[in-house]
C-alpha cells in the first residue's frame, strides 16, 4: 500500500485516463472537496486527494481510495467544451488555488497546493502553476 502521492503512481494513473490522442500540458495532486456532486455520487462524504491533469482539451481527475491511495477509485474527465461555468481562485494559503467548474450536472471543488509534506511530486508547483493557465485562458 502507497504512504506518499508520488509521481510515478500519478503519472502511471493519469496515462490510464488519458482520452485518447491527447497529451498532458500539466499535471498535479489535489483534494477534491466535500460537497462537489461527483464525489458524492461515488460515494465519497469527505475531502478526497486526486491526481489532476490538463490536456489539449480535457480536465481529466483520478479520484484516490481514500484508504489506499495506490488505486483510483474513480475518474472525471471534462472536455473543455462542455464547461457551463469555471473560476481559478486565490485560496487562504498563499500557494493554493482553488478551481470551481460546472459541467451540465457534474459539479467539481477542487484544492491545489505547490506543496505538501504527504506528497512526494518533484514538479508539484510547475504542474499546478500549468494547470491553472490553461484553465485560466479558457475563461477569456
Amino acid at each position: 500500500m502507497t504512504l506518499f502521492m508520488n509521481e510515478k503512481d500519478m503519472n502511471e494513473m493519469l496515462a490510464s485516463i488519458c482520452p485518447d490522442g491527447e497529451t498532458y500540458q500539466g499535471k498535479a495532486w489535489g483534494t477534491l472537496m466535500s460537497g462537489t456532486a461527483e464525489m458524492l455520487a461515488l460515494g465519497a462524504l469527505s475531502n478526497v486527494y486526486c491526481y489532476v491533469g490538463v490536456t489539449e482539451k480535457t480536465l481529466v481527475i483520478a479520484v484516490l481510495e481514500t484508504f489506499d491511495i495506490s488505486h483510483i477509485y474513480g475518474k472525471i474527465c471534462i472536455p473543455f467544451d462542455q464547461f457551463d461555468e469555471l473560476k481559478v481562485q486565490k485560496g487562504l494559503l498563499p500557494s493554493q488555488r482553488i478551481i470551481k467548474a460546472k459541467s451540465g450536472k457534474t459539479k467539481i471543488k477542487l484544492s491545489l497546493v505547490n506543496n505538501s509534506i504527504t506528497a512526494k511530486i518533484k514538479d508539484q508547483k510547475q504542474g499546478m502553476l500549468a494547470i491553472c493557465e490553461v484553465l485560466e485562458r479558457l475563461k477569456h
